[in-house]
């Protein structure tokens, strides 16, 4: 459950950006600390691949697209985040975790 409180800080604390093509553009881009994709995100092998030669962590959350969408406060499903700016929220725990 503490990771789950991590995601809701980071997605209100710092700055992120949604979508499987905004997270893959904002590792590509240099822009990304940390990727976090749900256990079904259909990309999520991709994404793993693009973000480990950009040297970007990622998370992959327990939880499926929906539930991430809900832990997010979005009223949509989200299968993968970027996180660009962590907004003082500790994301190592994410990292380690």
């Amino acid at each position: 459950m503490e990771n789950e409180k991590i995601v809701k800080n980071l997605v209100k604390k710092g700055k992120v950006v949604f979508g499987t093509r905004q997270t893959i553009k904002s590792i590509n881009e240099g822009k990304s600390k940390l990727v976090v994709v749900a256990i079904n995100c259909p990309d999520k092998e991709e994404i793993k691949k693009i973000a480990e030669e950009k040297q970007v962590p990622v998370y992959e959350d327990r939880s499926t697209s929906i539930k991430l969408g809900y832990t997010c406060g979005k009223q949509f499903a989200i299968s993968a985040f970027s996180v660009l700016d962590d907004g003082g929220v500790n994301i190592t725990q994410l990292i380690e975790g």
